[in-house]
Order: C-alpha cells, then structure tokens, then sequence
C-alpha cells in the first residue's frame, strides 16, 4: 500500500509540473503578442479620444495595420485603424458594419463556407472587412466594405497543393 501511495503522489507530482511547464510557456509565447496589442490600444488612446480598448486586430495586405475597437469618453463604440507612416482612421461603429453584422451578411451570401479568419483592415485605402475562408477544396481572400457591408469585387483564390 506505500508503494502505491508512492507512485500515487509522484505521478500527481509530475503532472502539476508539466502542467505549470505548459503554462509557462504558453505565457511565453504570446508575450510578444500581448505586448503589441497593448502598445497598439495605448498608441490609439494617446492620439484619438479613444479611451477603452475593447479588441485588437491586426491585417496584413498591402501594409501592416493594427484596428483597435473601443469606446470614446462619451460611450459610443469606435473602431481606429493604424498605419505606420500614416494618420489615425477613427469611425464610429454606428457609421459602419459591425462584425456580428457582417458575418450575417457573408452567411447570407456565401452559404455553406467556412470562415478561418475576418478581421478588419484596409484594402487600396478603403477600410474593409477582410474574409478569409474555405470553399469546397480552395481558399479565398474577399473583401466588405466597412461602411456598407458591400462585398468589393476583387476575390483572390489560394492556389490549391
């Protein structure tokens, strides 16, 4: 029965070891992550009104851009997208599409795909809705506009392997 209660509790051991290892380095691995969205929220608190980050993207296409959505001192919800080189865009999300509303949009009208990826960015200096997804066997980039909801023409197709 000690033998047992041995094994017991270094098996027990050993597991809230490997467990905390995993932790530790999840942490460490996203650091730098976590780290660039804070400095991107606190960039878009010091030159906008914005006062609250809420969410942060960021979307590469033609350049880097970091989105932050949050809220103004008055509690309206915004959306400010940061270019490197370029000044700030703020839009209230009242003059745009929300996410929730354009991914009704993209079900309605691309049924039966699979979403991997939407984010917010810009695309030849209009602010979209950028979708990646799964259609069959391909992927496709497409691209809604942020103020109407409207999918812009250009689709680009992944080449399939």
């Amino acid at each position: 029965m000690r033998k047992r209660t041995k094994w017991l509790l270094l098996s027990l051991l050993i597991l809230v070891i490997v467990l905390f290892a995993l932790h530790r380095f999840y942490i460490y691995v996203l650091q730098d992550t976590w780290a660039s969205e804070n400095a991107v929220i606190e960039q878009a608190k010091q030159e906008t009104d914005l006062v609250q980050g809420d969410k942060v993207w960021k979307s590469v296409w033609d350049d880097v851009c970091w989105v932050v959505q949050g809220k103004d001192g008055s509690g309206r919800e915004m959306m400010v997208w940061l270019r490197e080189g370029h000044e700030p865009v703020v839009r209230l999300l009242s003059e745009g599409v929300s996410e929730t509303r354009v991914r009704t949009i993209i079900n309605e009208s691309l049924p039966g795909i699979t979403i991997v990826r939407l984010v917010p960015g810009i695309y030849n200096e209009r602010l979209v809705w950028q979708l990646f997804y799964k259609q069959k066997d391909h992927h496709y980039y497409r691209f809604y506009d942020f103020g109407t909801g409207e999918a812009l023409n250009d689709v680009f197709t992944l080449p399939n392997r």
